[in-house]
């Protein structure tokens, strides 16, 4: 079977609404010049739609006409190169998920290993944000919940006090409390003051490590009411 043949049979199997890059195709051939010259003549022909440079996009089609990529897709597309991990969710979208507010962001916030340009892909704006750490599939969740603590005043259609306590809710039916804590030693002071006032009331940790890494004369003025031993987190 020629190479022609099998991206077309690709193709036909995936699921309208899916986007694709050069790389998903890899496994059919190492020939890049060929396969590029073969999704140029099926972009061409309409039988799939260009994104952007190497995306590609098999148009859902409706009574309507053909729809554009849907966010998820786009974002799947982004965070995911040939199985690995590459970036995850973060920003608005993110908190959206998490319960935290209820708009929906016009610029998608994508966390990276390193620091890319942003850019428009099927009209939708992506913002790439350095993270502060490796990510993992495993750990993707906790530094979801990290993030909108370090973020937690700026979180746009929400209120400070309802977010502790849903965050705080998301922290207890976490698996590995002990992760988080560790995560959190990476991010600034705001993030580990919090992520120890809520551990405390939660869990049986030792937190030294988190009380250690805090500078006592720095305190956080955040209006939360809610949390106890607030002297003991540096929390206003």
């Amino acid at each position: 079977m020629n190479i022609a043949t099998q991206v077309r049979e690709y193709i036909e199997k995936l699921e309208e609404g899916s986007i694709f890059k050069y790389n998903n195709l890899s496994n059919i051939s190492d020939n890049k010049m060929a396969i590029a010259k073969i999704l140029s003549r099926l972009t061409k022909n309409k039988k799939i739609n260009r994104i952007e440079k190497g995306v590609f996009y098999k148009a859902k089609k409706t009574r309507f006409g053909k729809l554009k990529p849907e966010i998820e897709e786009i974002i799947k597309a982004e965070v995911k190169n040939d199985r690995k991990i590459t970036g995850y969710i973060s920003g608005i979208l993110s908190y959206n998920k998490l319960g935290l507010t209820t708009q929906i962001p016009n610029v998608i916030e994508i966390v990276t290993e390193k620091r890319k340009p942003s850019k428009t892909i099927g009209g939708f704006k992506i913002k790439y944000i350095q993270g502060y750490m490796k990510f993992t599939k495993t750990n993707i969740k906790y530094l979801q919940i990290l993030d909108a603590l370090k973020d937690i005043k700026n979180i746009p259609d929400s209120n400070i006090e309802n977010n502790y306590k849903i965050l705080k809710e998301q922290i207890r039916n976490l698996e590995n409390k002990e992760k988080l804590l560790l995560l959190s030693l990476e991010y600034t002071p705001q993030v580990r003051a919090l992520t120890g006032a809520i551990l405390s009331e939660i869990s049986s940790l030792d937190l030294s490590a988190i009380e250690k890494s805090l500078n006592e004369l720095t305190k956080f003025d955040l209006g939360i009411q809610k949390i106890k031993n607030k002297k003991r987190w540096n929390i206003k």
